[in-house]
């Protein structure tokens, strides 16, 4: 009998990134309105929220990286913020002091700051769990140390005047050009991150942080492992990074803060670990939060001053992360699976 319903016809629908008809239409219509969406904002003269849209691709792309070294791989990174500050030094000292074209200089910023990956993973190697996080922490308050007294950097005061990006004769020196570019970066990123995890690299990532007893015992080479997966993690940072200080055209030490990296731990945890859709999920989660915190002391409804709005931002980070560690522990993505799983179901029982 034939069989009907929703049902993969052979395995190579189940294996797929994106399998079936549907599931294409669905992504085309997503991608569609993605498209339309800043030409809707700038109507509505909302640019406050197109602003909101490329911080958040460029946190997502950020998130990505670290996604790598903590969810697929299990190293908790305390430092990633100063990953993606060696991008954007990189970027800002070759385009500035060096006069290199941006799209050259980005790519050794990339390079560079996964270069700078694999030093850090080399001591984290023999290491584990909260001992990693101590290494990467150091890390952060080496490379500001370092970065405060290189003259080429600029030192405490910085860099300005970072070159904005240009494809042929577009430059992209406004929020409605800057979201197309960005928006194409978060994509690739994403499909990169997606397939990363499902490649024989992303496996030995996931088997590592399982149980590296028996990654080991299956072949995997568990220190060669972690260096790589520092490494990707690292070239993600250094990405985001390098179109963030090119975004506001200016760079100093104080835009990196340890607090950065541990939001970015959070958005990981409340998103799902190791879930490339669930990393995007946290960020948005967040990162929405902040937005709407902000729109809110600006609008008056709620008299906010900025520094009151900022403390009541981490206020709900906090107790959302604790929140979703208590009762939803592995994330937004979970409870999408399940909404997925009752919809297949659907009507015989949730």
């Amino acid at each position: 009998m034939k069989r009907r319903g929703r049902a993969k016809s052979d395995y190579s629908q189940e294996i797929a990134l994106i399998a079936g008809k549907q599931q294409w239409l669905a992504w085309a219509i997503f991608l569609a309105l993605l498209m339309v969406l800043p030409v809707a904002l700038s109507k509505s003269g909302n640019l406050n929220w197109l602003s909101f849209l490329n911080f958040t691709l460029m946190t997502i792309i950020a998130v990505l990286g670290l996604n790598v070294i903590t969810g697929m791989s299990g190293q908790v990174s305390l430092g990633h913020s100063a990953f993606i500050m060696v991008g954007g030094y990189t970027l800002a000292i070759l385009t500035v002091q060096s006069h290199l074209p941006f799209w050259a200089a980005l790519v050794v910023a990339v390079i560079v700051s996964g270069l700078v990956g694999i030093v850090i993973a080399i001591p984290a190697v023999r290491l584990k769990g909260f001992y990693v996080a101590v290494v990467t922490l150091a890390f952060f308050f080496i490379a500001q140390y370092i970065i405060k007294h290189l003259d080429i950097a600029g030192g405490i005061n910085g860099l300005t005047g970072i070159p904005y990006p240009t494809i042929g004769g577009l430059k992209f020196n406004n929020d409605f050009n800057w979201y197309y570019l960005l928006l194409v970066i978060t994509v690739l990123c994403i499909l990169a991150s997606a397939n990363l995890k499902r490649s024989r690299f992303g496996r030995a990532f996931l088997a590592m942080r399982d149980n590296p007893v028996t990654a080991s015992s299956l072949g995997i080479n568990v220190p060669m492992t972690k260096i790589r997966a520092f490494f990707v993690g690292s070239l993600f940072a250094g990405l985001a990074g390098g179109l963030w200080i090119s975004y506001i055209s200016v760079i100093r030490l104080d835009q990196f803060t340890i607090w950065d990296s541990i939001w970015y731990v959070g958005m990981i945890i409340i998103g799902g670990a190791g879930s490339t859709a669930g990393t995007v999920m946290g960020v948005i989660f967040l990162r929405l939060i902040s937005q709407v915190l902000h729109v809110i002391s600006v609008s008056g409804v709620i008299p906010l001053s900025s520094n009151v709005s900022a403390a009541l931002s981490y206020a709900i980070f906090g107790v959302a992360i604790i929140l979703f560690v208590s009762f939803q522990p592995y994330g937004l993505i979970a409870v999408w699976y399940k909404i997925k799983a009752n919809y297949k179901r659907w009507p015989f029982g949730v």
